[in-house]
């Protein structure tokens, strides 16, 4: 087990602009008081504690900010256990435990008073509603919530040296070699998480009409799907503004690996067109083809450069989920992309 300002250290680190219920997702598996119970709650009685751990993320929607903050305390918790507390457990022998905890609390309280943030994450965390945040299992909400307020108090009226056996060297070691490890572990997990995602496709349909009051959709192609390249189906819509072309929108029916870099949804806007939030409206216009394909989320991806397409994402409501690197083997690394934005956007 990690100390508390560590797993808000590793949440800081891999912050994709979450909420504040992620930062109370990171320190709320603690809320289990009983030890045995937290040994299951935590996976270390499973003979696999991995597997164990990927069941769980597979499951666990990227979306859902306290139910990743959980799920990154526990990932945190078995690399600690294994690059950490074991070795502390063989140099310390027997009576290691009283020692243990000792050192984690000198080092959660000289991480706190020594890092800008941590003052302002533990009002916020205190402050926030309940209601804002889950129960998990082995703990309720107002369990969650005496953890943080105890916790608070304690890490304020506590001003310690650092901790000999977890100096603030080794704990930046840690978060950094974690926390990449991480990223590479949680994106091959999201990508299960998403190729699950339900999806309906017998043949191509009738498109519907797709206007609002300014813009159409005009389908001009219908791409079957290509099973040995494994390319999904797809539409291909003009964007029309009255009578003239105004952009282009790509749709693909379907989940696959690549597409968690590429997205379910690609827009362009001719350049004199821009600035007018279209690729938005036109985006908007899908939601019932997107249903009678029954698409519940799709994922809209771009160039972690692209501010312009990042706008259009937030103005959908969509949420950004992390941040991933294009692996080599994607077409988008050949055309130059290493770092893609992607966002989630629930179809509702």
């Amino acid at each position: 087990m990690a100390g508390l300002m560590i797993h808000l250290l590793m949440a800081e680190k891999l912050d994709i602009n979450r909420s504040i219920s992620y930062y109370i997702g990171n320190i709320a598996p603690d809320a289990v008081s009983d030890w045995k119970s937290k040994d299951i709650t935590h996976f270390r009685n499973e003979e696999d504690r991995n597997k164990s751990l990927s069941d769980l993320a597979i499951k666990t929607s990227p979306s859902d900010d306290f139910a990743e903050g959980v799920l990154l305390h526990l990932y945190t918790d078995w690399r600690w256990d294994l690059l950490a507390r074991d070795e502390f457990i063989k140099k310390t022998g027997e009576d290691w435990l009283y020692n243990y905890r000792h050192e984690l609390a000198l080092s959660s309280s000289y991480a706190y008073h020594n890092t800008q943030w941590a003052k302002d994450i533990w009002n916020k965390m205190s402050l926030c509603d309940k209601s804002m945040y889950n129960e998990l299992s082995g703990a309720t909400a107002d369990e969650i919530h005496d953890l943080i307020v105890r916790n608070k108090h304690w890490h304020a009226n506590n001003i310690t040296n650092f901790s000999d056996a977890f100096p603030p060297e080794f704990i930046e070691n840690f978060i950094n070699t974690v926390s990449d490890e991480y990223v590479n572990w949680k994106i091959q997990h999201e990508i299960t998480y998403y190729n699950s995602s339900p999806c309906v496709f017998e043949d191509f349909i009738d498109i519907p009409l797709m206007s609002d009051s300014e813009l159409r959709l005009e389908c001009i192609a219908k791409k079957p799907a290509i099973p040995e390249k494994k390319w999904v189906p797809g539409y291909v819509f003009k964007i029309c503004r009255n009578d003239n072309r105004v952009g282009e929108l790509n749709v693909r029916i379907g989940y696959r690996d690549s597409l968690y870099y590429g997205g379910q949804i690609g827009y362009g806007i001719d350049e004199q067109y821009r600035g007018h939030h279209y690729a938005e409206r036109a985006c908007r216009l899908l939601v019932p083809l997107l249903k009678a394909h029954g698409m519940e989320r799709v994922l809209i991806t771009n160039n972690h450069t692209n501010k312009a397409s990042q706008r259009t994402c937030e103005r959908l409501g969509a949420k950004l989920i992390r941040v991933a690197p294009v692996p080599q083997w994607h077409d988008l690394y050949e055309e130059g992309n290493r770092l893609e934005n992607i966002f989630e956007w629930k179809i509702e």
